[in-house]
């Protein structure tokens, strides 16, 4: 059985096509609106027509096959960038009135959830290895953990890289008091959001996101081949130095020093730092990168239970089910 799920971030639209038999998921295809609905929702707060338009042609275009098969189900989540915007029940609204697709507006622990169980689907985890996860999107962070497959510990932090970059670089050069203010809110956020008890040691960690695969990229940058290869992983130190070597730079300037997109040259700044801070914070001496996230989570989940009952207390806004949209 074929089922899509798309992932309406905070910077770009992004489908996957899973094949899901015997409990098990396999992508077999992915599509990308490479858009960002929360460059508009953190400046302006709301999602504009125009943005709401691309969405919809980008899920109404999708193909009913994959290969000549039929894809059965989709499922279309929805994540910071809506749960911010003042209008996300109209443009839920708008999304399944242009395509018959219903919005799931995932709450932030719903997030966390999805994005975590997604990851550890991949790693190939003993039954009781605990791992941590760090995903940093555009509006958001998630940071979370597992022991086995049992599900420990996952908050949803406003910590995303658009977001920070905003309200902190206003299009300039990434300065140190830049640098000083994102830190201090990121260990404050932890620090202060709620209580939480020390998480347990582990020995393997995970990073997801474009963000986070674009900083590893930049981290073997300042570093010489044979670290690399003897050190693969982001380390805090690595984040520190990549930190310091890029105060007073514009993004210019990173994206020619360490090829990336110019789009992502001007956010990624604000995801070094969080990640340096959560991984100092959170106990986290190294982080592999991986290519699972929120999407994966979603085709584990369904694979497992043929439903999306999380078993998370949502705290959404607007959290919306299929019998919602239809209802509305």
């Amino acid at each position: 059985m074929l089922i899509r799920v798309v992932d309406i971030g905070s910077n770009s639209v992004k489908a996957s096509v899973f094949d899901v038999q015997n409990k098990t998921h396999k992508q077999i295809s992915k599509d990308k609106l490479p858009y960002s609905i929360g460059e508009e929702v953190f400046s302006q707060g709301s999602i504009s027509e125009g943005a709401q338009e691309k969405v919809a042609a980008f899920l109404y275009g999708m193909p009913g096959t994959v290969n000549g098969d039929k894809v059965h189900f989709t499922f279309v989540m929805a994540t910071s960038a809506t749960r911010s915007a003042k209008n996300s029940e109209a443009f839920a609204r708008r999304i399944q009135q242009r395509t018959g697709l219903a919005v799931r507006v995932l709450s932030g622990e719903e997030e966390s959830f999805l994005i975590h169980m997604g990851i550890a689907s991949k790693a190939d985890i003993g039954p009781q290895e605990l791992i941590k996860s760090i995903d940093i999107g555009g509006g958001s962070a998630e940071i979370s953990w597992s022991r086995g497959y049992e599900y420990l510990f996952g908050h949803s932090y406003d910590l995303g890289a658009i977001r920070l970059s905003q309200q902190n670089l206003k299009g300039k050069a990434f300065a140190r008091e830049a640098y000083d203010q994102i830190e201090a809110l990121a260990l404050e956020e932890f620090k202060t959001r709620f209580e939480i008890k020390p998480p347990p040691p582990s020995q393997r960690a995970f990073g997801s996101s474009g963000n986070i695969r674009a900083i590893a990229r930049m981290v073997q940058g300042v570093r010489s081949l044979p670290f690399t290869k003897l050190m693969p992983e982001i380390t805090p130190g690595s984040l520190e130095d990549l930190a310091e070597m890029s105060i007073g730079k514009t993004p210019q300037y990173l994206q020619s020093q360490f090829d990336i997109g110019l789009d992502r040259a001007k956010i990624i700044m604000p995801a070094v730092v969080v990640l340096s801070a959560s991984m100092r914070f959170f106990g986290i001496r190294r982080l592999a990168v991986t290519e699972a996230g929120l999407r994966e989570g979603v085709a584990y989940f369904w694979s497992r239970n043929g439903h999306l009952n999380l078993p998370i207390e949502s705290t959404s806004p607007a959290p919306r089910t299929a019998e919602a949209a239809k209802r509305s």
